[in-house]
């Protein structure tokens, strides 16, 4: 019975944490195309509550492996060649993000979005500001007046 009782204990933080989903609506998650393309209007509350956790869990599983993969990345760029601020011009249309956005920038470097938010923005070819920010880098693109976007380096 102690055992038992031990191993609920063990079990009760990730317990928590399975039912541990913010409170943001598909109406944010989702653009208004594809609410309307799954037919979001006519879902249930159940069905509606069901697709917000699938998007969300697939959300965590995809940041987790983008964290893994920047990571990587980070590692592969020597202290030398990682400088402090990376000032560039996106290499042409830049259109806000999407989730996984990727640009080129004029210095050749190719950037893509490292964490899922929707933001429509158009400029042609805005300056780039490029920082390092909790273990990765952030974007932040001249004249959108959107928060700086985490973003990890593909290749150059």
């Amino acid at each position: 019975m102690l055992r038992r009782g031990f191993l609920i204990l063990l079990l009760l933080p990730i317990i928590a944490l399975a039912d541990d989903y913010p409170s943001i609506s598909l109406e944010t998650i989702l653009p208004q195309e594809q609410q309307a393309a799954i037919g979001l209007a006519n879902q249930t509350a159940a069905q509606r509550e069901a697709l917000r956790r699938v998007l969300i869990d697939i959300y965590r599983a995809g940041y987790a492996e983008g964290q893994k993969a920047s990571a990587k990345v980070a590692a592969q760029i020597p202290r030398s060649q990682s400088p402090a601020v990376i000032e560039s011009q996106i290499d042409g249309d830049f259109k806000g993000w999407e989730g996984e956005t990727i640009y080129k920038l004029l210095n050749g470097q190719i950037w893509q979005q490292a964490s899922y938010h929707y933001h429509y923005h158009y400029a042609y070819s805005p300056k780039v500001l490029i920082y390092p920010s909790e273990g990765g880098y952030k974007m932040k693109v001249e004249g959108d007046n959107d928060e700086p976007i985490a973003v990890r380096l593909l290749g150059r």
